[in-house]
């Protein structure tokens, strides 16, 4: 639970005004069909929708041998509020500066006060 002081206040309000990206995260989700009694997986479901966060790009090295060409290694990093729940194996549709792509989780939350990072990797194909 956040502290709701003055000054955490204007420190949430600090870190949320740089979040200029809007997310939609989908994953699996259980639900008990009434008929066969049976609780059933729902995969690729609208878990939040239209969630306020920022993806961070940052080059780890400027380029590593993969099957014999050359790829640039780029580190993707999400900052969103800590109560989004975002489980692993999650694909997320986030806008930002007019791009719209999809990635999927990678990774433990890095838990803070007032937001949290998630490493994220770009899903190339998603149908």
């Amino acid at each position: 639970m956040r502290i709701k002081t003055p000054t955490a206040i204007q420190i949430q309000n600090a870190i949320t005004s740089m979040w200029n990206g809007r997310m939609t995260v989908y994953g699996n989700k259980s639900v008990f069909n009434e008929v066969t009694k049976i609780t059933e997986i729902e995969n690729d479901v609208v878990l939040a929708k239209d969630i306020p966060c920022r993806i961070s790009f940052k080059t780890i090295s400027k380029v590593s041998e993969q099957d014999g060409a050359f790829k640039t290694v780029q580190e993707i990093k999400l900052f969103c509020a800590p109560e989004i729940e975002i489980v692993e194996g999650s694909r997320l549709v986030i806008t930002q500066n007019d791009m719209t792509n999809t990635y999927e989780k990678s990774g433990t939350p890095a838990m803070y006060t007032y937001h949290q990072e998630i490493i994220l990797s770009l899903v190339e194909d998603w149908s």
